[in-house]
């Protein structure tokens, strides 16, 4: 665990080292709503003990069973927050705006093992090392996706499909 002392109080960060699954890095999932960054991360058996005992929860199938032979977690971030409108004025009896509007999250940041920027899509196997934010809510306990180290990449590559028999 790393305490970071800034001006709003202190922060609390985690690395967490592993493979790479699903990985939504510099743009977001958006299958699903809301819309997210995220990836999954294979790891140990002692990492996992660690997350599990920070309240984490490891990936699992619907009958509750792992789903990976080994220990797996997901982190996430919003592509988006909801933030008051600065535009909203509950005094103007004519005013339309609403009074929260959704405003792009930064995505997390992506590097390599020199701490240089990469853009790139990260492909499932790769090794890395994932800086997440642990936080609470009424829902449970969760890791915010802050930041990714790649130690050895393997790009994901869209499969071409004009080649294909069916």
């Amino acid at each position: 665990m790393h305490l970071i002392q800034t001006d709003g109080g202190i922060i609390m960060y985690e690395y967490v080292t592993g493979k790479a699954m699903w990985a939504n890095i510099t743009s977001p999932n958006t299958r699903f709503q809301p819309h997210k960054y995220g990836l999954t991360v294979l790891t140990d058996p002692d990492t996992a003990a660690k997350l599990e005992g920070m309240g984490l929860n490891q990936v699992r199938d619907r009958s509750g069973q792992s789903k990976y032979d080994e220990p797996a977690f997901t982190f996430s971030k919003r592509a988006t927050r909801r933030t008051k409108n600065p535009d909203y004025n509950p005094r103007n009896e004519d005013n339309n705006e609403p009074e929260f509007i959704e405003v792009p999250n930064p995505a997390p940041k992506l590097v390599d093992t020199d701490g240089n920027d990469l853009d790139v899509s990260v492909g499932n196997g790769s090794e890395v090392v994932v800086k997440i934010k642990p936080y609470k809510n009424d829902f449970g306990q969760f890791a915010e996706l802050m930041a990714v180290k790649v130690e050895n990449l393997i790009e994901y590559v869209e499969g071409d499909t004009d080649n294909e028999e069916f």
